[in-house]
């Protein structure tokens, strides 16, 4: 029955996803490119990276920055959504293994401190929008991508 009442509206779900998808990587996307934000801006967040090992901080800071900030405005548009999926998807992984994991956090923040389930929900999503696209309330199909 609830198939019946929600299925013609599948693509407002793949909406609401991107949407919230977009406008918490914008948020957390906007501090690494501020260079008056705590985190100092993509120059900032290289040393940050560069502490934690990453190879080519400076050049992976601006990939993380443009895809956190632009991609972002891009995945709510619903342009290049599986490409920019993937991308997130990656961020996540990373920011779960190379970040969270290795100062000690659990899965869980409730019991734990830091817990890294934030990152863990934002790569789940980009895995479902990596395999379900856009839907068609987006610039995706109008473009044929």
């Amino acid at each position: 029955m609830l198939e019946n009442i929600f299925s013609p509206f599948s693509d407002w779900g793949l909406l609401i996803l991107r949407l919230s998808m977009g406008i918490i990587f914008i948020a957390h996307g906007w501090p690494k490119l501020n260079p008056n934000s705590p985190i100092k801006g993509p120059a900032g967040f290289a040393m940050g990276l560069k502490q934690m090992g990453i190879p080519l901080p400076t050049f992976f800071a601006w990939v993380v920055v443009l895809l956190e900030t632009v991609g972002a405005v891009l995945l709510i548009l619903g342009l290049g959504t599986r490409i920019l999926a993937l991308g997130f998807a990656i961020d996540m992984l990373v920011a779960i293994v190379r970040a969270r994991r290795p100062m000690g956090a659990k899965f869980s923040s409730m019991t734990e401190g830091i817990g890294w389930e934030f990152e863990f929900i934002l790569l789940a999503a980009a895995l479902a929008l990596l395999f379900t696209g856009a839907g068609s309330l987006a610039l995706d199909p109008v473009l044929g991508l």
